[in-house]
């Protein structure tokens, strides 16, 4: 155990002992560094009415289906609810 003290070196036992793995540096925080938070929750508290251009386009699809008839049923009034009755 000298050797490994003196030269950094595990000693040969012919077995594997993930050294390799462990020297490697750590990519963890490369990877949390390269996408940033998104500032939504952020932006909700300060602003109550925020919304996101992908939610507008959702709500804004959702008005033009239900005044066509065509929007999702209201809680309880489902297909599966009208068989029942």
């Amino acid at each position: 155990m000298v050797a490994r003290e003196i030269f950094g070196h595990l000693p040969q036992l012919n077995i594997r002992t993930g050294n390799q793995k462990l020297r490697k540096k750590l990519v963890g925080p490369y990877i949390a560094r390269y996408y940033p938070e998104p500032i939504t929750k952020a932006a909700r508290k300060t602003f109550p009415g925020y919304t996101t251009e992908k939610e507008q386009r959702r709500l804004d699809k959702l008005t033009r289906l239900r005044t066509r008839g065509k929007g999702p049923p209201k809680k309880g009034a489902g297909k599966r609810q009208q068989k029942r009755k």
